[in-house]
């Protein structure tokens, strides 16, 4: 029963939006009104002038959402005396994810969740996480779009549950892996707006 009371906490931290408050205390701008209005790292990187400053801004705030998803996955199920650590874990990742992406302090118009992802499958299965970055990296090199490198990471930390688990991805681990298969089609969804931009741009110039 503590697991409920302990998601809703979850939820509320994971909704603490950085980006808005680290961009309205230092430029005085409501972050929804510039750029893509996505209440996240990348685009509060664009409210800073030079690259220096938005590259600190970025890795700034893409810290601190990333652990708003790993502090409740990797203390919390020990603080509420979970009897499944992995299960608790999850579903505390999973609240923390909600409350980035439809955070309740500024009508759930939050972020796109990457980086708080990032922060649960840092404390869950930090291994699947690395290859994930990789696949990351490489599409964002290969397409020069960020969304797209996003995507890619969600379906790496999908299909690295599987691969480098394969005794227990269907076992003992079970929740993880549904969680980050659920999570790569969160990601495709939350970048829904990128994807009909792209391709209705690509569409526009043919």
């Amino acid at each position: 029963m503590m697991l409920v009371p302990g998601c809703l906490c979850a939820y509320l931290l994971g909704g603490v939006p950085f980006a808005y408050l680290a961009v309205r205390l230092c430029k005085g701008i409501d972050l929804r009104t510039i750029g893509s209005g996505n209440v996240g790292a990348t685009n509060a990187s664009r409210a800073f002038e030079g690259r220096s400053a938005r590259l600190s801004a970025f890795l700034a705030i893409y810290l601190l959402d990333a652990a708003k998803g790993f502090v409740p996955v990797w203390w919390g199920p020990q603080l509420l005396g979970a009897q499944e650590p992995v299960f608790a874990g999850v579903a505390l990742g999973a609240a923390a994810i909600l409350g980035h992406v439809f955070t309740p302090y500024l009508r759930f118009r939050g972020g796109k969740g990457v980086a708080t992802a990032c922060g649960v499958l840092l404390a869950l299965d930090w291994m699947s996480l690395l290859l994930a970055l990789a696949a990351f990296f490489l599409v964002r090199i290969a397409t020069g779009e960020v969304f797209f490198g996003s995507i890619a990471l969600g379906f790496g930390l999908a299909i690295g549950t599987v691969a480098l688990h394969p005794d227990d991805a269907f076992a003992g681990r079970l929740p993880v892996t549904v969680m980050a298969v659920v999570l790569a089609l969160f990601l495709l969804w939350t970048h829904r707006s990128n994807l009909r931009k792209h391709f209705g741009a690509k569409a526009g110039a043919a």
